[in-house]
């Protein structure tokens, strides 16, 4: 029992770093640096307070999906694996989107169901349309004033900059809070999740940082704060009904519904491709794989 709680925790931590630093640019650098509203090092001083105060207010939140020990372990081991081999391929693969999948795998191989999974399949398959949809609108309705006066340039980059806060306080709640509900949100746990949720920015997160500013598009301050509203919206819904929310695919979806109005000239394609497929496949593995391990062990 000790050995395995040893593991869980050594595990959460790597998680917690590899999860905050490779999601920072949906939350604070991809929209709202990208846009030219905030310097990236006040962005990235906003977005971990939010990642802490998340975590500490709405972490509970996530308690669907407490398992027992051996499955949170082989979860977490089976996700991370999948990160290091997306990363050594060079595909974006979605933590969030695997380790969830990976609970699944790991729960039904003991004869078990996640009471949720039903829910978070439904709200994972609708999201994309909805936060398309309602980015479209908004972008469109919000445009018209930005051709009346400068003024409200102004309005949107400050607006920007508050839903880069609001963004990372619900990962922290999300995210991180899944991360912690695996450690049966012990109060080490929570201190674990957000050392490693730190470091991971401060290590690593720069890096997507840069990826998702510079690589998948080029926006204005406008878009910048409808795609963080509604990817905002759609996260902490999601954490009122204990749904793990992958960030970088609900944000990238908002960004298609603003590309919409510009007939998709500020998305790159290419890259938006790449993330998709890597969230199936990386739901995929970790699903089976999961299944497999706890089999065999």
């Amino acid at each position: 029992m000790a050995y395995t709680l040893f593991i869980n925790y050594a595990l959460a931590f790597l998680l917690s770093f590899l999860v905050s630093g490779n999601n920072l640019s949906a939350n604070a650098g991809g929209a709202a640096v990208g846009s030219r509203s905030i310097d990236y090092k006040y962005a990235i001083a906003i977005a971990l307070l939010g990642y802490v105060l998340g975590l500490w207010l709405q972490g509970t939140y996530m308690k669907a999906n407490v398992v027992s020990g051996d499955v949170a372990m082989v979860a977490m081991a089976v996700t991370i694996v999948i990160f290091i081999i997306g990363e050594s391929m060079r595909v974006p693969m979605s933590l969030t989107g695997s380790l969830y999948a990976s609970l699944v795998g790991a729960s039904l191989a003991v004869g078990h169901i996640l009471g949720n999974a039903a829910f978070v399949l439904g709200y994972w398959l609708s999201l994309p349309i909805i936060v398309m949809l309602f980015s479209y609108l908004l972008y469109k309705s919000l445009s018209v004033f930005s051709r009346i006066s400068f003024k409200y340039a102004g309005i949107y980059r400050a607006l920007s900059i508050i839903t880069v806060f609001l963004l990372s306080f619900s990962f922290g709640a999300n995210n991180l809070g899944l991360i912690w509900a695996l450690l049966s949100f012990s109060y080490k746990g929570m201190l674990l999740v957000i050392a490693g949720s730190i470091l991971g920015v401060l290590l690593i997160g720069w890096r997507t940082l840069y990826r998702l500013s510079s690589g998948l598009f080029t926006i204005g301050s406008l878009t910048s704060f409808t795609v963080q509203l509604f990817s905002f919206i759609a996260m902490e819904i999601g954490t009122l009904f204990s749904v793990p929310m992958p960030v970088t695919i609900t944000t990238s979806f908002g960004l298609v519904g603003v590309g919409a109005a510009h007939r998709f000239r500020i998305i790159n394609l290419r890259y938006f491709n790449e993330l998709i497929l890597g969230f199936i496949v990386s739901i995929i593995i970790g699903l089976a794989l999961s299944y497999i391990l706890i089999k065999v062990i």
